[in-house]
Formats: C-alpha cells, structure tokens, sequence
C-alpha cells in the first residue's frame, strides 16, 4: 500500500505538492514528509520521460505518484475521450494514481473503465500464462486508482452523476477554478464555495469516496497555510494538495528575503 492510502486507512489528512519539473524535487519532497507528488503534464513542459523518472524516484523514495496528464475540460466537450488515450498511458508506467480535469460523468467512466486495464508493459510487465494474464486483470485496489478533477462548470454540474461511478474511489476538487465557476473567483472562503464543497463531501461520504482539494493560491505563509488545511479538514477534505513546490520555495524564500534586508540591508 503507498503512503498516500496509508494516510487515508489511518484516517489523516495526505499531504501533497504538484511539480512541473523534473525528477530532481522528489527526494527533497520526499524527506520534507509529503505523502505525495503531482506530476503537472498538464500545465509544464514535462514530458512521459520525465513522468517515468519522477515516478520511479518516488517510489524509491517512498511516496505516492499522483499525475494529472493533459485535458481541457473547458473546451474540449463534454464527449470527448481523448483524455483516455493518455490515462492509460500513465497506467501503463505503473503510475497508482492518474488524474485529469474532466467535464462530464461520460468522461469520469471512461477513464475508469481505463484503470481496470491489464497493460503494464511501461513497467516491464507481460503476462506469459493464463494465470499470469488473470493476476495483471486482478490488480490490487491502490495499484490504478483515475481521480476526476473537477473544476470545469460542466462538471460541476454533473456531480452526483460522477459521484455515482462505480469505481469511483477519489474526487478532487481544483478550487481556484471551482471558485470561479461558481461566480466566486478566488474567493476561496465564499459561503458559497463551502456550500458546494460540504454539499460534495457529505455525497461522496456516503458512498464511501475521499474528496480532495487543493489549498489555493491565496495562502503563502507558515500561518496562512497551516490554518487552510485544518479547515479544509473540518470541512471533510482528507487529501490536500498544498502548493507547487517551485511557488512554496518562492512564497518562503520571499519573506526569508525582505526579512534578512530588512536587517542587513
């Protein structure tokens, strides 16, 4: 079981940043204590090479890869699946956790569906046997886990139909974008907004789903932070993706920075 499910049986919040880099931040994550790591292909110059690396060093490290590969759940359409074609891909390369913005329940099964898929060959698995061919199609419950991110207005609406998905284990929630669909941009603590997320959280609650979200943009410091996520866990979040750890190292580095001038000059 990887650490990130481990949090989640022991009933903790997992702790997370995303990276649009390449495989060099991930020991450092890793020693830091973060649960796990988000690979970004969907807004960095990242490429599957360097999603194999960044994989491979967290699991030598000890920690979850969580990807979330290229979509636009914006303009692509609601029927559009393309987005499988690179889900599957991801699993192929033994990722455990595949993640994309989505923009309607067609697309959340589909990738699903993908998930249950017995393709391995990205980490040198082939079946050589009836019986070994069974086991790849029997894989363990954390070993392809698809994540719907929802952030796109359209698949806001189509919620409880998401929820609903058999197979469906987590939801996240991208809250800069959710915040803005819902006519509150980067009002992250609009009673609307946290309307809307206790409304998904009690529903996925009830069929046994963990909703994830992401901090915000808005929190940088120690304090601003710290208190964001324990209200994100009063508010029923069990998975936080905190920040980037390229934005966390500048909204730190800054402060250190003036600070020091300010003493020194």
């Amino acid at each position: 079981m990887s650490r990130l499910f481990e949090k989640l049986a022991s009933g903790k919040m997992a702790l997370g940043v995303w990276l649009k880099s390449g495989p060099s931040w991930v020991s450092t994550i890793a020693q830091a204590g973060f649960d796990f790591v988000r690979p970004d292909m969907m807004f960095s110059a990242m490429d599957w090479r360097d999603l194999d690396h960044i994989h491979r060093t967290a699991a030598a490290a000890g920690i979850t890869t969580w990807v979330r590969v290229p979509a636009n759940p914006w303009l692509g359409g609601t029927g559009q699946l393309q987005v499988t074609v690179d889900v599957q891909r991801a699993f192929s390369l033994g990722i455990p956790i595949v993640g994309a913005s989505i923009a309607s329940a067609e697309q959340v099964k589909a990738c699903v569906e993908v998930s249950k898929d017995w393709h391995r060959s990205g980490t040198g698995e082939y079946p050589n046997s009836d019986a070994s061919f069974a086991m790849m199609n029997k894989k363990a419950a954390d070993v392809a886990v698809f994540v719907p991110h929802v952030e796109a207005g359209t698949a806001i609406h189509e919620i409880d139909q998401i929820i609903a998905i058999d197979g469906v284990r987590i939801v996240m929630l991208a809250m800069t974008d959710l915040s803005k669909a819902l006519g509150y941009a980067f009002q992250y603590d609009h009673p609307e907004v946290w309307k809307t997320l206790d409304a998904i959280v009690e529903k996925a609650r009830a069929r046994g789903i963990t909703i994830a979200a992401n901090m915000g943009y808005a929190f940088t410091t120690h304090d601003q932070m710290l208190e964001r996520v324990c209200k994100m866990y009063e508010h029923g979040v069990r998975i936080c993706l905190m920040q980037g750890a390229d934005s966390m190292f500048e909204n730190f580095s800054r402060r250190l920075l003036n600070d020091i001038r300010g003493a020194v000059g």
